[in-house]
């Protein structure tokens, strides 16, 4: 099982960043993030002084793998990281439903590990985790819009602990075959733009790639809907593919895929592969919980730079904490 780090806002001590192991990722931090032990160990600190002298903030991680998920995704700027930080704080305290008690050992989630409904790959050339979605292995009578998203969670939380997906990024990969109408009914326009701002807006995930294969006709104007909801540079890493042998040919993805598709690897390991990642980061995943955000005085304090400073959120806010 991980460690599972403490919430204490301002602790007496603070872990140090150390460099990733691979030379792989190293590049791509440094080529596609600025990631440079200067710039990181400045940010870092930056971020838990902020963190510190906040009052809007009650109780957060500030270990370094933590903090670096948000400094990540943002390349290394500590003012749009901090904001991100408070809007997936608040995100979590604002949807209890999909983000709160993830406890990975209830046997609803084995089951979902079981039907293959999501599956890891691994790794492809360029260092990046690749996931396969098949809706038309979810059980919709069983598990509706928040069961699937509680898994979503505890699957991107399991990934994204691991510093080597923080920097190369996920590819997401989905396989419409045989997918029912069912299947996009259950999710209603407010789920589908709440989740899609909670994706892109607070979590802290690199989605460097999206992969459709086989949309049906009947999908098109769910599928419209979501891409309408996602920024321009989501809608620029969209692929779609009218069969999935039109998905293999046009990518190199081919050896990661199942044997069913034609790949080299067995569905039963990958499956039990999700299932050890899942139980090693569970008591982490549950501990989430234990961070929290006095929304009111978010609120507050995110008005009051506006009106004060004449500059909008987080911004603002680091002006009045007197962050440097």
């Amino acid at each position: 099982m991980a460690t599972v780090p403490k919430v204490d806002k301002c602790p007496d001590k603070y872990d140090q960043y150390q460099p990733v192991s691979s030379a792989l990722h190293r590049e791509i931090a440094r080529d596609e993030l600025r990631e440079e032990p200067a710039i990181v160990e400045q940010a870092l600190q930056q971020m838990r002084d902020w963190i510190a002298k906040n009052p809007a903030i009650q109780a957060c991680r500030t270990d370094a793998n933590f903090l670096l998920r948000f400094l990540r995704v943002r390349k290394f700027s500590h003012v749009a990281a901090c904001e991100t930080i408070e809007r997936y704080l608040l995100q979590r305290q604002k949807f209890p439903a999909w983000y709160s008690k993830l406890d990975t050992s209830e046997p609803w989630v084995q089951t979902m590990i079981d039907s293959e409904f999501v599956i890891l790959l691994g790794r492809d050339d360029l260092g990046r985790i690749v996931s396969l979605v098949r809706y038309a292995n979810l059980d919709i009578d069983r598990f509706d819009v928040t069961d699937q998203i509680r898994f979503f969670t505890m699957v991107f939380e399991s990934i994204f602990a691991n510093e080597l997906n923080q920097i190369a990024g996920i590819v997401c990969i989905f396989d419409d075959t045989n997918i029912s109408m069912r299947a996009f009914a259950q999710w209603s326009m407010t789920n589908i733009k709440n989740y899609i701002e909670c994706v892109t807006k607070s979590l802290p995930i690199r989605v460097k790639m999206v992969h459709v294969a086989n949309m049906p006709l009947f999908g098109a104007t769910v599928g419209e809907w979501v891409m309408a909801c996602c920024s321009e540079k989501i809608r620029s890493r969209l692929k779609c593919y009218r069969s999935v042998e039109e998905l293999i040919a046009k990518t190199n993805l081919l050896s990661l895929l199942p044997t069913e598709y034609g790949g080299t690897q067995k569905s039963i390991e990958l499956r039990q592969q999700l299932r050890r990642d899942l139980d090693y980061y569970r008591n982490v995943i549950l501990a989430l919980d234990d961070m929290k955000l006095d929304e009111k005085h978010c609120a507050e304090l995110k008005n009051q730079s506006n009106l004060s400073t004449g500059d909008a959120g987080v911004a603002g806010s680091f002006r009045k904490l007197d962050v440097d």
